[in-house]
């Protein structure tokens, strides 16, 4: 009899709770979709993070033109009622450059692209492959800050031609941020902030068509998990 009357009680609390759960997804939901409505209407390029399906959207006027995989997401802290997003800066651990030469009078500029060969008679033109080219000099880890200090940390796994001393840098960092983010976030605490961080791995290549096209400035969206 305690048996019954004690299941009874826990079904009794759980639907509630249950209800409360999907009351409060379907109210985030309902708020990504108004303020995509909002960013499809602009024509432009923007993200979604959805971090629920573990995968990033590059969108135009709500059509979706490439996914991204998240492939693990480990999180410190959430943002209250955040949706729509911009991106107000992107540091990597190694920005890309662009080679340099010297001019006589000391400086550095940027060397011009080779262009390519003028087409034979009757032979169409040839597209330049400069995207191809633009991604694979793009940085795998970075960090993308938005405009209200959240901040995406974004890694791609480790390389299978990765020497010593990046394996040790991959997996210190990796086991290390569960003692660093409880140190940031109490010093952000002192101060009055809170901290809020999530870490997404993507597949390399992934990564680094995110950081070619996430430019600052850039709008997104992201659905908390």
């Amino acid at each position: 009899m305690r048996l019954l009357l004690t299941i009874f009680l826990v079904c009794l609390l759980w639907v509630p709770l249950a209800a409360a759960d999907e009351l409060a997804e379907l109210a985030q939901t309902n708020r990504l979709l108004q303020a995509e409505f909002e960013l499809a209407k602009s024509q432009k390029l923007y993200f979604v993070f959805d971090l629920q399906a573990s995968e990033i959207l590059f969108k135009v006027s709500g059509v979706t033109v490439a996914k991204l995989p998240i492939l693990s997401l480990r999180s410190w802290g959430r943002p209250a009622d955040g949706i729509a997003y911009t991106l107000a800066n992107r540091t990597a651990r190694k920005e890309p450059e662009r080679e340099k030469i010297a001019i006589p009078d000391g400086q550095e500029e940027e060397k011009p692209k080779a262009q390519p060969a003028p087409p034979k008679p009757g032979e169409a033109p040839k597209a330049p492959e400069v995207q191809a080219l633009e991604i694979t000099d793009m940085p795998t880890e970075y960090t993308l800050q938005l405009d209200d200090g959240t901040l995406l940390t974004v890694r791609s796994t480790l390389s299978d031609k990765a020497d010593f001393k990046e394996k040790l840098r991959y997996y210190y960092e990796k086991y290390s941020w569960f003692i660093t983010r409880p140190l940031i976030s109490i010093s952000h605490h002192r101060h009055g902030n809170t901290y809020n961080e999530m870490l997404l791995t993507l597949p390399e290549r992934e990564a680094r068509m995110l950081y070619w096209s996430f430019q600052e400035g850039g709008r997104c969206l992201v659905h908390w998990p």
